[in-house]
């Protein structure tokens, strides 16, 4: 029964006066205190665990992009290496054409000396050539002359060349060396490259993976809840038509003079007084008071119904933590006025508020005459 339809059929009890049937929801399957509240714990916990795979999924996806960029950074970095790698292949390489070129060069230059030199023994070479000039006389001395100086040039630059091809080679050798060398640890920074590339790769498919498994998890803790939130609304739903039920069975039978009913229906409750304190303590602030007024109220409701939500009075039939009087007057915070502490503890503070100022103001009251009243 809709709150509508069941405001219709109150209206129809208390018109028809004494004698009137209760409200048709009487057959109504209520659902029990135990159920609703597991139902919101159940959503509560469902919220929470779903908050919790929120911030993992948040986490994880912070992990994968940091994973795609290590992964970028070392793909640049071994790009850069394999450029380096082949920049110093290419010097190497021109390196031992020259080499090989001054090699050649010098073979060449070895042969052609070996070829004068052979030539300079086989005619006597220099000294020979200074002995015959000595001993002939004058008209062959200037043909002499000329063919040592001729020989003496040749083998300066025969000489010159065997060394510039010496020099040459082991340059060219130092430099190959050099190359070797460089090409050694280009390939191995490319190595170590390649190695920092393969393990990025791998925690960036790690983190993907990770980010994937968190999403389905957090989908997955979202219909859970949406399905808890759900039941717990369906039967809260249900609570606040059985409380407008009851309400309106005991406006019923007040109006018809009786009030025990209200005292039957008190009897099915289990209060929570450490809940119900631990609530009013939290909403002193709501109303403008500080924690010294915790002190006054608890011995306030203490005294007037022991923080019991189902405390009710056999001689005055007030009712509830606060002992509203009739209790009826609570309905105007909640149709749960009978068995919620949360409505109950409002109306209450309220009611201290405009009556006294402050806990401690109407706590002084209750204390200034006898029987104990505010």
């Amino acid at each position: 029964m809709t709150l509508s339809a069941l405001a219709a059929a109150v209206a129809a009890v208390l018109v028809s006066g004494i004698g009137a049937a209760a409200p048709a929801a009487a057959d109504q399957q209520w659902p029990t205190q135990a159920e609703i509240q597991a139902a919101k714990q159940n959503a509560a916990a469902s919220q929470a665990e779903y908050a919790k795979i929120q911030g993992l999924v948040r986490k994880n996806q912070s992990a994968a992009i940091a994973a795609a960029a290590t992964a970028l950074e070392k793909q640049n970095d071994y790009a850069k290496a394999e450029q380096a790698y082949q920049t110093a292949s290419t010097k190497a390489d021109k390196l031992q054409a020259q080499a090989d070129a001054a090699k050649q060069a010098a073979t060449s230059a070895d042969r052609r000396f070996g070829s004068i030199t052979s030539q300079l023994y086989l005619a006597g070479g220099n000294s020979g050539l200074t002995t015959q000039l000595l001993l002939l006389d004058r008209g062959k001395a200037s043909e002499l002359l000329d063919k040592l100086s001729a020989m003496s040039r040749l083998t300066d630059l025969a000489a010159g060349l065997r060394d510039q091809a010496t020099q040459q080679s082991n340059v060219a050798a130092s430099l190959s060396a050099e190359a070797a060398a460089a090409r050694q640890v280009r390939q191995k920074l490319a190595g170590d490259a390649q190695t920092a590339l393969a393990s990025a790769q791998a925690a960036q498919k790690n983190a993907d993976s990770a980010l994937a498994k968190s999403q389905a998890q957090s989908k997955t803790a979202f219909a859970q809840m949406a399905e808890l939130k759900n039941e717990s609304a369906r039967l809260q739903q249900l609570d606040a038509e059985h409380q407008a039920y009851l309400a309106a069975l005991a406006a019923q039978r007040a109006a018809q003079g009786d009030s025990s009913y209200l005292y039957q229906v008190s009897r099915s409750i289990t209060p929570d007084p450490a809940a119900a304190q631990a609530y009013a303590r939290s909403q002193l602030g709501a109303h403008g008071w500080g924690g010294d007024q915790w002190g006054c109220l608890y011995d306030l409701w203490t005294h007037e119904s022991g923080w019991r939500v189902n405390a009710y009075n056999m001689s005055s039939a007030a009712y509830g933590i606060p002992q509203a009087w009739p209790g009826q007057k609570m309905a105007t915070y909640g149709s749960d006025w009978m068995t919620s502490y949360v409505t109950q503890i409002n109306w209450g503070l309220a009611y201290i508020k405009s009556s006294y100022g402050t806990p401690c103001g109407a706590w002084s009251f209750e204390m200034s005459h006898t029987p104990n009243w505010y």
